[in-house]
């Protein structure tokens, strides 16, 4: 790293900007020159980079009247599929944070400061996606017209796609009744796909991704990251699901899980079986993923999940 350079990446960032080849190469070599020009453009002092992600430069920054705020300079793959700066303009801070600019050009974006997100905060799962669910009510909107959004179909497919690729590649290291059940609910949820049911949905509403707004002691969230997709509520339901371990084991662990289900439709109005065949398949798909990045223990734990899952109710 040149001593003259201002603005430190993190290890993850650059480790992230690396993997992207000569695109991201370019955006680490130009990234400090193109920091200074935002500071110069945008009115702004720019502050060390903060924790918390892996595919951005993030810091926090004052402006000229001493307002702070948080700018985001994205890597060029991280971008690829996503249209965060057009979910955040759709949404205009209602149920996602407010973005005040933004430079496609270099990646940049300058958004309002939140709090923490949620994964920090000690507090029961359950209790976690209430929050979750209460903020992606106010978050869901209609598909603007004109945008060429990724659809439930498209998600579906890609999903399985990728599932059937790295169970093959990893070994195969769940079982085929694993395996056949995702891709039936893919091409379930495939088949399932109307634009008239479609919202623009968050795409990863995980409890890292939802931050407390200042001083509303944890009354008010907003969302962080979107993806953007045009695809039914229930997918967005079936990434919280995913995660909601607790209690799925033994002889119960179907009815268990079916349950969760049951209590994210009991807050969204959402049909349950939509929510339970996306879970189902992101449960596996993360499993898998998670397994490939050779975190084989925390992989393992969602492929024991779904194993659990596929066995007769009651059984």
């Amino acid at each position: 790293m040149a001593d003259n350079v201002r603005f430190p990446v993190p290890d993850i960032v650059r480790r992230r900007a690396e993997v992207e080849g000569l695109p991201g190469r370019d955006w680490l070599a130009s990234l400090d020159d193109n920091l200074h020009e935002l500071e110069h453009d945008w009115g702004l002092t720019i502050g060390q980079a903060i924790a918390g992600g892996s595919t951005a430069f993030v810091a926090e920054v004052v402006d000229t009247a001493g307002q702070i705020s948080v700018i985001k300079v994205s890597t060029p793959g991280s971008a690829i599929g996503r249209r965060e700066a057009e979910v955040l303009t759709a949404a205009g801070g209602k149920g996602y944070v407010q973005l005040l600019r933004h430079d496609p050009a270099r990646h940049a974006m300058l958004l309002e400061r939140l709090g923490a997100p949620l994964h920090e905060f000690d507090m029961p799962y359950r209790d976690k996606i209430d929050i979750l669910c209460g903020t992606l009510l106010e978050a869901w909107m209609p598909v603007p017209s004109g945008a060429a959004y990724t659809t439930g179909v498209d998600k579906a497919n890609s999903l399985a796609m990728a599932i059937l690729e790295r169970w093959q590649q990893l070994g195969r290291p769940c079982s085929q009744a694993v395996l056949d059940t995702a891709l039936m609910y893919c091409r379930d949820r495939a088949a399932a796909w109307r634009p008239e049911n479609a919202v623009l949905a968050h795409g990863d509403p995980h409890p890292a991704n939802i931050l407390e707004v200042p001083e509303t002691d944890g009354r008010r969230w907003k969302f962080i990251d979107p993806d953007g997709l045009a695809i039914e509520p229930a997918y967005d339901l079936g990434v919280l699901l995913r995660a909601w371990h607790e209690g799925i084991a033994g002889r119960h662990a179907h009815d268990i899980a079916r349950s969760h289900a049951r209590h994210l439709t009991s807050r969204t109005q959402v049909p349950a079986e939509a929510i339970w065949q996306w879970g189902y398949i992101e449960r596996l798909s993360t499993g898998l993923h998670l397994m490939e990045l050779g975190e084989m223990e925390q992989g393992q734990a969602f492929l024991t999940v779904a194993e659990a899952l596929t066995q007769p109710e009651g059984h």
